[in-house]
């Protein structure tokens, strides 16, 4: 590899980690995101099972054990918690370790689809406009599911090209990887199995029926499995409750959009990074057409099949959002940087013999990369959302003791953030359908259904306020 590619290289670990880090230094998440890590903290701590998760000793849409998921991403960030401990930066780490791991199958599905020398040398590219996506920075800020789902999916997408002309062990494989990616968040981790009659379609005709069969393998792998699953009475007790209470509810859930094609909309305003910078770099290569670009094209519209195999199917309901659509956006951006690969293998060749600009790319790479390891250190802990709330929640927890029943106005149950922060930083559970409980919590303003048999207690807390029962401490 040559310097201008590394120069690059630096460049895209420098956006990849200011995009990042900083945030992810911060405390504070989505309410999605806190709830997750929360229902696999406490699996690490033993309240739960990797078939039988729980959120809180109230539980949740009805059920005392956690099935709003499948089991697989709270199982993998439990472990983390058991190897870390319960530091908030844990479920960060892990998260950036999905995203890095996303970023290296993105680089080898690139180098797959090209000659060698040429794709190492620019596999830096769909990793670039992938990180810029902000759905995806979005999401690994906040620990959604769809960044590990992504890995499982990417991969297996990789294994298909990997097995193009080749044996089918590598289809086995990505079989296996699209089982793993559907027990992490069911259905939209199926998409991988449309991609070797896709690449079958648009690369060769001649291959259609290997690839017809390629997804017959991959699709009896993962129903076998699924099969297994439901038949063994461990698993049935997670993935029943699963799929009759969640997934069949779904369907008819409060809409979160106004029409179908909303979700089409979220994907065209998230890939306007994307498109503009490669216009740009097609623009700076002359704006014509460069040798390969034909095949590139082609492969470019098998990978944007693919993509929209994790995309169209979201908008059978009307409960759409943008990061529904994560484990499909890696695939999109590499979509979206194929065709103009020439011209970025002819940007890295020309920079080559330019020491000035050479020198100023790999210079802002790494200010970039010690600027975001800089940022990161100065905001380490600091609150990224919800200051006031977290401030309360850690006076809260130093006052109630951990695994407490805590109880709260029917006003304030779907307040899921207070809920998620102090189950996942100090074990304690919030009750709405109980009048008394020991420790009680309301709105700054005001008081408990029983205010004589409660006193206040100053603490100094900003947007709740806590009441103990009697003589309570």
């Amino acid at each position: 590899m040559g310097h201008s590619a590394r120069a690059f290289f630096w460049f895209t670990a420098g956006v990849f980690l200011v995009v990042l880090l900083p945030r992810l230094a911060q405390d504070g998440m989505f309410m999605d995101g806190e709830l997750y890590a929360a229902v696999a903290h406490n699996e690490a701590l033993g309240y739960g099972t990797f078939w039988q998760p729980r959120f809180s000793a109230v539980g949740l849409a009805g059920m005392t054990t956690f099935h709003e998921h499948p089991p697989l991403f709270f199982g993998l960030l439990a472990t983390w918690f058991k190897v870390f401990g319960s530091g908030f930066w844990v479920e960060r780490l892990f998260a950036l370790c999905m995203a890095m791991l996303v970023a290296w199958c993105i680089m080898g599905i690139w180098r797959s689809l090209l000659p060698f020398e040429p794709g190492r040398r620019t596999a830096w590219w769909p990793v670039l406009l992938w990180i810029i996506i902000p759905t995806v920075f979005w999401s690994i800020h906040n620990n959604m599911m769809e960044n590990t789902m992504a890995v499982f999916t990417t991969a297996a997408v990789w294994c298909v090209i990997q097995a193009w002309g080749r044996g089918r062990s590598w289809i086995v494989v990505s079989g296996v990887l699209v089982l793993l990616a559907a027990l992490t968040k069911g259905l939209p981790g199926l998409f991988p199995l449309a991609a070797p009659l896709l690449f079958g379609l648009v690369l060769d005709r001649g291959r259609i029926k290997r690839g017809i069969l390629d997804a017959l393998l991959m699709s009896a792998i993962v129903v076998g499995g699924l099969a297994l699953l439901w038949y063994l009475p461990e698993s049935n007790a997670n993935l029943r409750p699963y799929v009759e209470k969640r997934l069949l509810h779904r369907i008819a859930e409060v809409p979160t959009v106004d029409h179908r094609f909303a979700s089409l909309e979220m994907l065209a305003t998230n890939l306007l990074g994307p498109l503009a910078l490669a216009a740009l770099v097609w623009w700076i290569g002359g704006g014509r057409a460069v040798p390969g670009d034909p095949d590139r094209r082609r492969r470019s519209l098998a990978l944007l099949l693919v993509g929209l195999a994790g995309v169209l199917p979201l908008m059978l309901t009307m409960v759409q959002k943008s990061f529904y659509m994560g484990a499909a956006l890696p695939i999109m951006a590499l979509a979206v940087a194929l065709p103009v690969h020439g011209h970025v293998a002819a940007l890295v060749d020309r920079v080559a013999f330019k020491p000035l600009i050479l020198r100023v790319i790999r210079g802002a790479g790494i200010v970039l990369v010690m600027g975001a390891l800089m940022g990161a250190i100065l905001l380490f802990g600091t609150p990224g959302r919800d200051a006031e709330l977290l401030s309360d929640v850690h006076r809260i927890g130093q006052v109630v003791p951990p695994g407490t029943k805590v109880g709260l106005p029917n006003s304030m149950w779907d307040d899921w953030s207070l809920q998620t922060y102090l189950m996942r930083y100090h074990s304690i559970s919030l009750d709405a359908a109980v009048a008394q409980h020991p420790w009680y919590i309301t709105g700054r303003d005001e008081a408990p259904p029983l205010p004589e048999a409660y006193h206040a207690l100053d603490i100094g807390l900003q947007r709740t306020a806590l009441w103990a029962l009697g003589d309570a401490r």
